[in-house]
């Protein structure tokens, strides 16, 4: 196929704007821009932001990748603010969809074009997002789609941790997706107003996104011919005093915005009871710190204003 046939074809096609957060991540997300970049959708700009990174993450992905976007955030932002300050540029660039990637994931080569395909379909599709499997080698699933429980994690990723034996084969509604690998419409952000940076520290801002989506009529899809790999936690952690303290500030305050009355007591019984539980096996790992920052990240929760 000649170039002008080439462009002709890439000009009917949606733009996608890929956006992807980096913190002291360099090889991961080295890992995650090469698969965007050789991914097969052709309409697509590619956008790293690296939010405050401190070791040398900009200029050794700059170098690798000059056909990318890096975008340099002089003080870290967070997670929710890190987010937009690329969904803006994504916006700015006037891109029909936005594609949020965290630097610890790995997308198929098709994933981007099999998302765009259900959205297309249907324009009351506002969010979507693929299946995901845990990039450890174990070939188990880590998500597909998401449902908020208002349990004490008030989310639970459907899937996770099991062998991927078809079940969860077909594209079907579902209450968010998570903000490691979810696209959505450029309409959706811009009523939006983007992510919500009341979340801080990172923790359910996609939820509440999604679910903002929803409550003005849109659909949060799961994407199951689209294919992405995601390590977790590789960035913030695992359970430390400082992920802890911002993940049960985020809870609380997402349960606060959103919950009806009896979710708020179903949070509050299963967060009691949770706290009890990860002071007697965080103890027995000498972790007590993080079950208090997660205690003192609840009671911030319950007073911080509602927006």
């Amino acid at each position: 196929m000649n170039a002008n046939k080439v462009q002709r074809k890439n000009e009917g096609l949606p733009r996608v704007g890929v956006v992807i957060l980096n913190y002291n991540g360099k090889e991961m997300a080295e890992s995650c821009l090469r698969s965007v970049v050789e991914s097969t959708y052709a309409g697509k700009d590619v956008i790293l932001v690296d939010n405050a990174s401190t070791d040398g993450s900009a200029a050794y992905l700059r170098t690798r990748f000059p056909d990318a976007v890096v975008l340099e955030v002089p003080k870290n932002r967070g997670v929710a603010g890190g987010r937009n300050y690329g969904f803006r540029e994504a916006f700015r660039r006037g891109n029909d969809y936005i594609l949020s990637l965290d630097n610890d994931t790995r997308i198929d080569a098709r994933l981007i074009e099999e998302l765009v395909a259900v959205a297309e379909s249907d324009p009351r599709v506002g969010v979507l997002g693929p299946k995901t499997y845990a990039d450890d080698g174990s070939g188990r699933l880590q998500c597909a789609g998401g449902r908020i429980t208002y349990m004490e994690n008030v989310t639970a990723e459907q899937g996770s941790g099991e062998i991927d034996r078809g079940q969860y084969d077909e594209i079907v509604d579902v209450d968010y997706i998570p903000g490691s690998g979810f696209m959505a419409r450029r309409e959706v952000f811009e009523r939006l107003n983007f992510v919500d940076e009341s979340f801080h520290g990172g923790g359910h801002e996609d939820t509440d996104f999604c679910k903002r989506a929803v409550q003005l009529g849109y659909r949060v899809m799961y994407v199951p011919s689209a294919v992405m790999w995601h390590r977790g936690s590789a960035t913030f952690g695992g359970y430390t005093a400082q992920r802890k303290y911002w993940e049960a500030i985020n809870s609380v305050y997402f349960v606060r915005k959103h919950g009806k009355p009896k979710d708020c007591m179903k949070y509050a019984f299963f967060a009691g009871f949770g706290l009890i539980y990860a002071f007697i096996v965080q103890s027995l790992r000498g972790n007590q710190k993080a079950v208090f920052a997660k205690a003192r990240g609840i009671w911030h929760g319950l007073h911080k204003p509602v927006a």
